[in-house]
Parts: structure tokens; sequence; C-alpha cells
């Protein structure tokens, strides 16, 4: 099962389905649409693609985080939010 497959199977949503950007939902509390699923630690192995790693952005955030203008430990933070109090 590849990273992708891995989220979306954890919250029981499907590839056509709505995919909230987390960072949009829990920061901003607006619903907008995620095109990527982003790893917020880089590294190999297994840990890697677990999900406490894995969260979904929109292409513009997912922009920003490549480019440093979201910090990762942000990132995480709200990703673990996220996990508790995903709409789904």
């Amino acid at each position: 099962m590849n990273y992708k497959e891995k989220y979306y199977n954890h919250f029981n949503i499907h590839l056509v389905d709505f995919c909230y950007c987390e960072y949009s939902w829990i920061v901003k509390r607006v619903a907008v649409e995620a095109q990527n699923i982003h790893h917020i630690a880089h590294g190999k192995g297994k840990k890697n693609n677990n999900i406490e790693n894995l969260m979904a952005l929109s292409y513009e955030n997912h922009q920003k985080a490549h480019n440093e203008k979201l910090n990762r430990y942000d990132l995480k933070e709200i990703h673990l939010k996220f996990l508790k109090n995903h709409p789904y």
C-alpha cells in the first residue's frame, strides 16, 4: 500500500472523495480541497509512511511547506489536532 492509499484508508475515504486540506481546516477553519498528501518529516523507512507523518494539503499549502514558509513542527502540531478532530 502506498502512502496516499494509507492516508485515505485511515480516514475511510476514497480518492474521488473530497479530502480536506488539514492546514486550512485547523488554522483557517475553512474547507479547502487537498491535492497532495505531504510527508511532514522526510526520510526513508516504514515510519516515513505512518499516518502520524502524512497530512493532506492544498496545492498552495504544499508549495509553502516545501518552500519552508510553513514550519514542519507547526505542521506536525496541526496534523495531530486534525487526527483528533477531523471532519470525516
